[in-house]
């Protein structure tokens, strides 16, 4: 969904084209019919013009005269802060530039709207509005970004689509991954490009596991996967406040359910939930755990009840109950005998009573791909053991595709041919494409 700011006011646009259609239209981007004098324009349809148009003007120029092309308009913002995040420019003189795009009305809608004073808008490299007052706009930073008139936008009909975002081919050729000329080489492409994802991760679990023992280090893993977007950093947090040693132990006298309900307390009260828990007191806090987490330090607003960090610490809960007596890492690697072996051995149903799965199977697929499999390589790497490792390897080029997102759906869109439709097919290719994202954000290897 897109982030827009919206000014209490409604902004006169006078006797201008604009769109008036729908999304379903193919967003209706029609620009021949005069609205009249007083007509106010909608923000939101200013940048549905900037997602569907940018990328195809030859050029722009900024208020000082530099010119730039527009490679990549950026995906929605989504939360607080800029309307596009992770824009690609072609900047005369300067060369690729990436950072957010904030989309307005008028220029001064920056200031009324508070961003001058946000830092969560210190990334934006370009100030886009319809009515500009001057040449840059000052960040919270002291930075400046330039501005850019979109009038330019509110002419012509949009071509057709026919084909992918060739000037971002050509950014990422940059990096060895040029336009494919089928839909085979574009298979192969994402394959690589998804094994270099793997292997990245992998060599990030091997420095971790440099510090810290195998079974820390995978459960920080997942549970900084069941974080999914919001929460990911409060998780590794709570991991870090709970290690796996010292909840094994607690857990260790117990037996049955009740192992399993110890180790969630003790999660709980750990992440700071314990006080909304209708008044009853946790149990009594075990040596090797530190102290609790504010509640406040988790993103609950707007969170599907699905992914609600409690729902996820009691699945995580689950999870080390199951593999406590094994030790997590070796419980996991010997579940992993295929990706429905894996994923079975990550899901957590809800129990007697309980509505859905405290973590289902499409949730217990991201952990697989994301988490475990990375680990397991990474830990073979470091026992230098190859074959182990290859297998691993091997395992994660044997998932079928996981659950879309808005960035898989985004970069699918911009780079895979409606021809080669389905490409993108397997979770290692879905991998691929992300990584390929990531290089376009000046980030990752080759």
């Amino acid at each position: 969904m897109l982030s827009l700011c919206k000014s209490s006011h409604p902004v006169e646009v006078g006797e201008m084209e604009y769109a008036a259609g729908s999304v379903q239209r193919g967003l209706g981007l029609l620009m021949r019919e005069k609205k009249p004098a007083g007509r106010p324009m909608p923000e939101s349809l200013l940048a549905k013009l900037w997602s569907k148009r940018a990328a195809r003007q030859a050029e722009f120029r900024t208020g000082n005269g530099t010119r730039f092309r527009v490679l990549y308009p950026g995906h929605p913002g989504g939360g607080a802060g800029p309307d596009f995040r992770d824009a690609l420019l072609q900047l005369d003189g300067v060369g690729l530039v990436r950072g957010d795009v904030e989309i307005h009305l008028h220029q001064r809608d920056w200031r009324s709207h508070g961003h001058g004073s946000d830092p969560n808008y210190n990334g934006v490299v370009l100030h886009a509005a319809l009515e500009v007052e001057s040449p840059a706009t000052e960040l919270q930073s002291g930075q400046e970004a330039p501005v850019v008139s979109l009038k330019a936008l509110l002419h012509g009909d949009d071509p057709p689509e026919s084909g992918p975002n060739t000037a971002l081919w050509e950014a990422l050729a940059l990096h060895g991954y040029p336009l494919p000329a089928n839909k085979d080489e574009l298979e192969s492409l994402l394959d690589k490009a998804g094994d270099r994802r793997f292997l990245s991760k992998s060599a990030w679990f091997q420095r971790l596991l440099a510090e810290q023992g195998p079974d820390q280090v995978l459960y920080e893993g997942l549970l900084e996967g069941l974080g999914y977007r919001f929460n990911q950093q409060p998780f590794l947090k709570l991991a870090q406040r709970a290690p796996y040693d010292a909840l094994a132990k607690a857990a260790a006298s117990a037996s049955g359910a009740e192992r399993a309900e110890i180790i969630e307390s003790q999660l709980l009260a750990l992440a700071g939930f314990a006080a909304l828990d209708g008044g009853g007191e946790p149990l009594p806090r075990r040596g090797g755990l530190g102290p609790a987490m504010s509640v406040k330090e988790w993103r609950l607003f707007r969170v599907r009840p699905s992914n609600h960090p409690r729902r996820r610490i009691a699945g995580a809960a689950r999870i080390l109950d199951r593999f406590v007596d094994l030790g997590l890492a070796h419980g996991l690697i010997q579940a992993a005998a295929g990706p429905d072996e894996l994923t079975a051995a990550l899901t957590v149903e809800a129990g007697a009573g309980g509505k859905g799965s405290l973590i289902g199977r499409d949730r217990a697929r991201d952990l697989a791909v994301n988490a475990a499999l990375p680990f397991m390589h990474g830990l073979a790497a470091v026992g230098q053991e190859p074959d182990t490792a290859q297998a691993a390897l091997e395992l994660y080029s044997r998932f079928p595709k996981l659950q879309e997102n808005e960035l898989t759906r985004e970069m699918a869109a911009q780079l895979i041919d409606p021809a080669w439709a389905g490409a993108a097919s397997t979770a290692r290719r879905q991998q691929g494409l992300l990584h390929l994202a990531a290089l376009l954000r000046g980030e990752g290897g080759p």
